[in-house]
């Protein structure tokens, strides 16, 4: 998608994401940038849905390196099925 650009990066309001050397690359890079509105919880659907359901699954578990903690949640992430995902976003 971005070869032939078609796609459409949605930038969050992150302050490292928000720099001037940041907003100079994607400028030069970026065909088509949509902002985030300020204040906008809806438009981050996994913060309130997604990262939860993982965060409580992986509390209280010790893992032996950072793969594994990668592991784990890609597991986990992988039995979500199609309708608990569109729930995110009802």
């Amino acid at each position: 998608m971005w070869k032939n650009g078609s796609w459409v990066l949605h930038q969050d309001i992150v302050p490292a994401h928000s720099s001037l050397s940041v907003k100079n690359f994607l400028m030069k890079h970026t065909n088509t940038m949509l902002e985030h509105p300020p204040y906008s919880p809806d438009l981050a659907s996994c913060d309130f849905f997604l990262f939860p359901k993982i965060k409580s699954a992986l509390k209280g578990t010790r893992f032996e390196s950072i793969d594994a903690v990668k592991a784990k949640a890609m597991e986990l992430m992988n039995k979500l099925s199609e309708d608990n995902l569109q729930h995110c976003f009802q």
